[in-house]
């Protein structure tokens, strides 16, 4: 028996027949995306002709609402997607441009250290200025089983020392370094996002040496994730590449941390436009290119950001930062919190910095606690509203004047390794600590709060706009029911108490 035909017509006009192009909307595609494409059309093609065939037995809440089914249909061509192997336009030219000796340039026992060229003078796909890049990388000796790659992006002016000899950052076992082509000029600053031409340089060279260590290591990194780490321009690019890096490599980050850097460049450049001078202009023409970077755009709509863990510590009176209403870092945390999307941030009064005298606030760039962590693999909790926060109301937060420090989820913490993500249920273990003695006029954290906690990137838990769900904390302590709302559902309230054992907030079905 067959649905009635506006039912059929409804659901056919939103399933994803073209689902891989809209995946990888906006790139640039080698043939073997291209087979992705055609795998994901003949994936819902077939879903197309089952919902066809068996209509009738499909739950009564998909036959009134097609829009449901066509969502699980794009989750099924997603993982299609990141089954088949995928590489951008990059792909081919990979193995020319990319150079590394095959013995270490550097053994130091426990690491070793790659110096590597990319010879791209003749390829203005990663760069238009006709001369080689270098880049680096260093890794643990023995590279453990599924390792984890951390992307290190430097400040400005700072490429050339950058990729010398350094050893793997803590968050990783192998750490690529690549270069802004501010090194070779300045005049050529692209802020790891695009040149003036509007290309995104930077990123398809950190896609190219991301290409070649999992080709050379045979890494798989969608259980654990990327993690994109900077400092100042490279904080700035830690953000700015969640929002731009090229396919496969984008749906591959974990999670952002940075330190200093503007994270906002569009408002940045409405006070001082010099500062970006060296990037194309926003108008029409580049239009699209400073939407693609711009963070108060892709909070809302992107998929990518608003799955994201960014996590930053920066200072409230950067003068790289400043936008036409003040501090565009406590914008952007203001911004986090209003999509809640996932983060941690803390920040002092120290201009380009971070250390202020006499306040001791935690370097939350950093997880707190060694059994925090961010993968791919499983969910992981989006923290707002939490009344240990300083100051507690968003309005507040952008009043620097009175309040010119202070910290964004700080002291809660959650249990990786005991998440839960099914297609049931979905368990958080969470906890708090509190701080005291954090210095200036930075309150002492209360004992008790309150959280509110929305699940993000989940794995096996597909979310159904419109759905009822059921939660539980503290086996059954509290409890309620929720409404999926877009991609969002959210436990508000969950009280905590400092010291306390870690406590299970279930949300299921």
């Amino acid at each position: 028996m067959l649905p009635p035909a506006p039912a059929l017509r409804k659901f056919l006009a939103v399933a994803p027949e073209n689902a891989g192009g809209k995946i990888v909307e906006g790139q640039v595609l080698c043939p073997r995306i291209l087979l992705k494409q055609s795998i994901c059309c003949a994936v819902a093609q077939v879903c197309n002709r089952i919902c066809a065939r068996y209509w009738q037995v499909l739950p009564p809440v998909i036959q009134g609402n097609p829009s449901k089914l066509s969502r699980l249909w794009r989750q099924l061509c997603l993982s299609v997607v990141l089954a088949v192997p995928q590489v951008t336009a990059a792909e081919g030219k990979t193995a020319k441009v990319v150079v590394a000796p095959e013995e270490p340039t550097t053994t130091r026992g426990t690491w070793v250290y790659y110096a590597g060229t990319l010879d791209i003078d003749e390829d203005p796909f990663f760069d238009p200025h006709g001369i080689d890049f270098k880049w680096a990388y260093a890794r643990k000796d023995p590279l453990p089983a599924d390792p984890r790659i951390v992307v290190q992006m430097h400040g400005s002016g700072g490429g050339k020392g950058f990729v010398e000899l350094f050893a793997p950052a803590p968050a990783g076992d192998l750490e690529v370094r690549t270069q802004d082509a501010d090194t070779y000029n300045p005049n050529w600053r692209e802020w790891w996002t695009f040149g003036a031409d509007g290309q995104p340089y930077p990123g398809r060279r950190i896609a190219a040496v991301l290409g070649f260590v999992t080709d050379r290591y045979d890494i798989d990194t969608s259980r654990r994730g990327i993690v994109l780490e900077g400092s100042s321009m490279g904080g700035a690019g830690s953000v700015i590449q969640t929002m731009i890096l090229p396919a496969p490599w984008r749906g591959q980050i974990a999670y952002s941390a940075g330190i200093i850097g503007p994270m906002l460049p569009r408002e940045v450049a409405k006070k001082s436009p010099g500062q970006y001078i060296s990037m194309a202009p926003d108008n029409d023409r580049y239009r699209a290119a400073w939407d693609g970077i711009d963070f108060v755009i892709q909070a809302e709509r992107n998929p990518v950001v608003r799955g994201m863990h960014y996590r930053h510590r920066f200072s409230s009176d950067d003068i790289f930062s400043r936008g036409l209403s003040g501090s565009t870092q406590l914008e952007f945390v203001n911004l986090v919190e209003k999509h809640k999307i996932g983060g941690a941030f803390a920040w002092a009064k120290a201009d380009h910095g971070t250390q202020e005298a006499g306040v001791r606030l935690p370097n939350l760039m950093k997880f707190e606690q060694v059994e925090m962590d961010v993968t791919l693999d499983r969910a992981h909790p989006a923290l707002t509203g939490s009344s240990g926060n300083y100051p507690l109301t968003a309005e507040d937060r952008i009043d620097e004047a009175r309040f010119p420090r202070g910290h964004y989820n700080m002291g809660i913490t959650w249990d990786h390794a005991n998440i839960v993500d099914t297609a049931q249920e979905i368990v958080f273990p969470l906890r708090y600590l509190h701080r005291e003695g954090i210095g200036k006029d930075i309150p002492d954290q209360p004992i008790e709060i309150t959280v509110d906690v929305t699940p993000r990137r989940p794995k096996n838990f597909v979310l159904a706009d419109g759905e009822v769900l059921h939660w539980s904390f503290d086996g059954g302590v509290l409890s309620g029911s929720v409404v999926v709302t877009g991609d969002v559902v959210t436990v508000e309230g969950i009280p905590l108490r400092s010291g306390a054992a870690y406590k299970n907030l279930r949300i299921y079905r």
